[in-house]
């Protein structure tokens, strides 16, 4: 019996030699660039945008279209190229929106209390202005457009 698992151990040290010393494996292959990055096409290419419209209604004209998902920034329902540049002298959304709220029907949306918190220096405390780091609006809330996405989303909130 014991040279019956003496052969049996023989065997599965055996096997398990040649298993290990498999072929290494294969050197991995190039990536084509097509393969690379969101747009799909040749790294060497520079494809053209599609076309789109940016929003031309003037404030207070269109309704706020609702949010994609709960904390998504709300969206600018109208344009905003005069507007523009928002720098830390000029900020004419500030100049509409720094009102008290709640929201009111036919009045622009109140600028949230958690616009005026220093995040970074006083979180504590609630200031008299838009705070630094919230003062470029653009940065989080966009303006309508009928561009299509760029790259496809599987997002789900």
């Amino acid at each position: 019996m014991s040279h019956l698992l003496r052969a049996l151990a023989l065997t599965l040290l055996l096997a398990f030699a040649l298993t290990a010393r498999a072929a290494p494996p294969a050197a991995p292959r190039p990536i084509p660039d097509k393969e690379l990055g969101l747009s799909r096409t040749s790294v060497f290419e520079v494809p053209s945008p599609p076309a789109w419209k940016a929003e031309e209604a003037a404030p207070g004209d269109r309704p706020v279209p609702p949010r994609p998902f709960k904390e998504a920034p709300p969206v600018i329902p109208h344009a905003v190229a005069d507007f523009l540049p928002i720098t830390a002298t000029q900020n004419l959304c500030v100049d509409c929106h720094a009102i008290e709220g709640p929201k009111k029907k036919g009045e622009p949306t109140p600028v949230p209390a958690s616009h005026y918190v220093d995040l970074r220096h006083a979180p504590e405390k609630k200031g008299e202005k838009v705070a630094g780091a919230r003062w470029v609006c653009i940065s989080c809330h966009v303006t309508r457009s009928n561009a299509p996405p760029a790259v496809g989303s599987t997002f789900r909130p």
